[in-house]
């Protein structure tokens, strides 16, 4: 099928004529292509109220951030393993739903370790008269296997929001198109819901609004199934009127909220009352934007936290500033470990240029959007689980339409490459959770992988790497690529306060974080 790409203008500064390593600020955040955002301060301070605020949930419960909480990604071992295909829960002595694991160890089965989400259940309405309580949705139970009365678990591993800005689709299977239509995360393809999109209502290099769609209204991650985005008894009808973060605590030196904390109290401040999400919409987006914000809830969503997630930046790590001249900021080890990087270990063929992934915006640009495989620019199947378990790229969405562009076999479960930065925090790794830590991947990569699917990409071979050079790989992914103010929580990695379901208290998080960076 033929295949089209709107190359984005870059700076003679930000071009690159290899797959070598950048330091990542000097790559720009490409800006959405149309929207409707007026003022992109309050559209951050709005994006961040709501991918933080838990009222979300169907029980009131889960946030975006819920599953996003620990460097943008989900680090809680309790009710978190998906038993995959099978039904069977055969892996990190997890025997059945609602279980914790004790050890995080290397999955063989094809169980996933994922992210959970809500307790199956079917929506009736939303409490809208009251917006002040309660949160939680009316619903019914739906307590179906495998997890019965347990809050159900993603089938794949929650990849971090950090960074993710760069990234041309997103989702593991790519599926959050680069194109916005303001309804849900398909863009113009065969999956959108009201396909054909009018070109008009389209916003290009928008896939954070795109996946920004999908999640509240999941009945696996977010939602009682049947619940609408927008509309009556939706989940506009429920949060428009509803005060913002009214059950959480905004720390005052909030980077982006500080300035609207009602602390000590819970919640947001607009001049004297307490702000509500219409009165925050527009200011984004303008009063007559936010008067008929009802029927459209979707689309000022997804820009705002596309406005939000596009702050988080990590580009402080130390190879980045070693990158950029600082010979210093990388160990000996580490410094080795970039060679490996770069050179015998191959890892930048795919872990490409600043942002370390080739599914980027600006990869695609330089290189194309077919790799050398043939597949999708960006999405790769490396032999981590047999492809019948998981197809990934080649997976299908609710109109029956192939995630896939190319329509290559190579797209038969292929996942999207992942930016490294902050890897050494984001344990355990892959769309399946299967590799416990960083010597584990490194491990599966130096033995060229674990299946030897058709489809397996062909660079995906034995490396020879030795002890030493494993080693130094290893200290450059854990320490070399880890941004200080991810790891403390610094400005713009600060939060409000949350509560994750079997998982730990997160207090209010101001900009200073919770401790130095070098």
């Amino acid at each position: 099928m033929a295949l089209s790409l709107v190359v984005p203008a870059f700076s003679a500064g930000t071009a690159w004529a290899d797959n070598a390593p950048r330091p990542l600020n000097t790559v720009a955040v490409l800006q959405p292509t149309g929207g409707d955002i007026i003022d992109q301060a309050a559209a951050v301070r709005l994006g961040k109220a709501l991918f933080w605020d838990m009222q979300t949930g169907g029980d009131g419960m889960i946030a975006c951030a819920t599953c996003h909480f620990h460097a943008g990604a989900d680090n809680r071992l309790k009710n978190t393993l998906n038993p995959g295909p099978n039904g069977l829960f055969e892996s990190e002595g997890v025997t059945g739903p609602g279980q914790t694991i004790q050890t995080l160890t290397n999955i063989t089965t094809d169980d996933r370790v994922g992210s959970q989400g809500i307790v199956g259940s079917i929506f009736i309405s939303v409490h809208s008269v009251d917006p002040h309580n309660p949160a939680a949705d009316e619903c019914t139970p739906d307590h179906t296997a495998p997890f019965g009365v347990e809050r159900r678990v993603t089938g794949r591993n929650a990849p971090t929001v950090i960074g993710a800005v760069f990234n041309r689709d997103n989702f593991w299977d790519g599926r959050a198109n680069h194109d916005f239509n303001g309804n849900d995360p398909f863009g113009a393809t065969g999956n959108a819901g009201d396909f054909p999109v009018p070109p008009g209502d389209l916003i290009g290099n928008s896939s954070l609004a795109s996946q920004a769609d999908g999640p509240p209204n999941n009945p696996t991650e977010m939602s009682c199934a049947g619940r609408q985005f927008n509309g009556p008894n939706s989940l506009a009808a429920k949060l428009l009127d509803r005060p913002a973060l009214q059950f959480q605590l905004v720390n005052p030196n909030d980077s982006a909220l500080g300035s609207h904390s009602a602390a000590p109290a819970n919640g947001l401040k607009c001049d004297d009352h307490t702000c509500t999400y219409r009165e925050l919409i527009a200011k984004a987006f303008g009063d007559d934007i936010a008067a008929g914000a009802d029927n459209r809830f979707s689309r000022f969503w997804g820009q705002a936290i596309q406005a939000y997630e596009a702050t988080l930046i990590p580009d402080q790590t130390p190879m980045d500033h070693y990158l950029a001249g600082n010979k210093n900021a990388l160990t000996s080890s580490q410094q080795l470990g970039l060679n490996i990087l770069s050179g015998k270990g191959k890892c930048t063929t795919c872990h490409a240029g600043a942002e370390l992934t080739d599914a980027s915006l600006s990869f695609a640009a330089q290189k194309g959007l077919l790799n050398e495989d043939g597949g999708d620019q960006g999405f790769h199947n490396n032999g981590v689980r047999p492809t019948a378990e998981d197809v990934g790229r080649a997976g299908t969405g609710p109109n029956n339409k192939s995630f896939s562009q190319s329509g290559s076999p190579k797209d038969h479960g292929a996942f999207k490459t992942p930016g490294l930065r902050n890897v050494g925090l984001t344990a355990p790794y892959f769309h399946n959770g299967g590799k416990a830590k960083l010597e584990d991947v490194v491990d599966f990569y130096n033995r060229g992988g674990d299946f030897a699917n058709p489809e397996k990409a062909k660079r995906i071979q034995p490396l020879s790497l030795s002890a030493n050079e494993k080693a130094a790989l290893v200290d450059l992914l854990q320490n070399g690529l880890t941004d200080c103010r991810v790891e403390m929580q610094r400005a713009p990695f600060d939060h409000p306060s949350l509560a994750p379901p079997n998982g730990p208290s997160l207090p209010a998080v101001g900009a200073a974080g919770v401790g130095s960076c070098p």
